[in-house]
C-alpha cells in the first residue's frame, strides 16, 4: 500500500497536514456557517410555527366574529319581528278604539237625533193642539154668532179632549 501511496503522491506528512486542514477548515466551517444557519432554520422554523398558529387564531376569531355576527343578526331579526308584531297589535287596538268611538258617537248622534225629532214632534204637537183649539173656539163662535167670554176656559176644554183622545 506504500507503493500506491508513492505512486499517486502521497506522503505521510503531507497526509496528515492535509488531515489536519481538513479537521480545521471543517470545524470552522462548522462553527462560523454550519451551526448559524441551524440557529437561522430553527428560528425561522419557530416563526413559521408562531405565524401558523396565529394563523389559527386569526382563524379561529373570524370564526367566532362570524357566529357571533349571525347571533346579532338572528336576534335583530327577531327583535324587528317583534316590534313588527307590537306595532300591528297596536295598530289593530287604535283602530278597534276609534272604531268603537265612531260607532259610541253615531249612537249619542243618532240618539240625540231621536230625541230632538221627539222634541219636535212634541213642539208640533202642542202648537196643532193651540191651532185645533183656536180653531174649535172660532168655530163655535161662528157657529154661536158671537164671541165666547172665557176663552181660556174654552182652550182647557178643548186641550182636556184632545188629551183624552189620545192627541195630546
Amino acid at each position: 500500500m506504500g507503493e500506491i501511496a508513492n505512486q499517486l503522491g502521497i506522503t505521510g506528512g503531507l497526509l496528515i497536514s492535509q488531515i489536519v486542514n481538513f479537521v480545521a477548515v471543517a470545524f470552522i466551517l462548522r462553527a462560523i456557517l454550519y451551526q448559524p444557519i441551524l440557529n437561522m432554520l430553527d428560528q425561522r422554523k419557530a416563526r413559521i410555527d408562531n405565524s401558523l398558529k396565529e394563523a389559527e387564531r386569526v382563524s379561529a376569531a373570524a370564526r367566532e366574529a362570524e357566529q357571533e355576527k349571525t347571533s346579532i343578526l338572528d336576534e335583530a331579526r327577531r327583535e324587528a319581528q317583534e316590534v313588527r308584531a307590537q306595532a300591528t297589535r297596536d295598530a289593530e287596538k287604535i283602530a278597534q278604539e276609534v272604531r268603537s268611538r265612531a260607532d259610541q258617537e253615531a249612537t249619542d248622534i243618532r240618539m240625540k237625533a231621536q230625541e230632538d225629532a221627539k222634541a219636535q214632534v212634541e213642539n208640533a204637537l202642542v202648537d196643532v193642539n193651540k191651532q185645533v183649539a183656536e180653531l174649535a173656539i172660532q168655530a163655535t163662535e161662528k157657529l154661536l154668532g158671537r164671541e165666547l167670554e172665557n176663552k181660556a176656559d174654552q182652550r182647557r176644554f178643548v186641550a182636556e179632549f184632545l188629551k183624552q183622545n189620545g192627541s195630546a
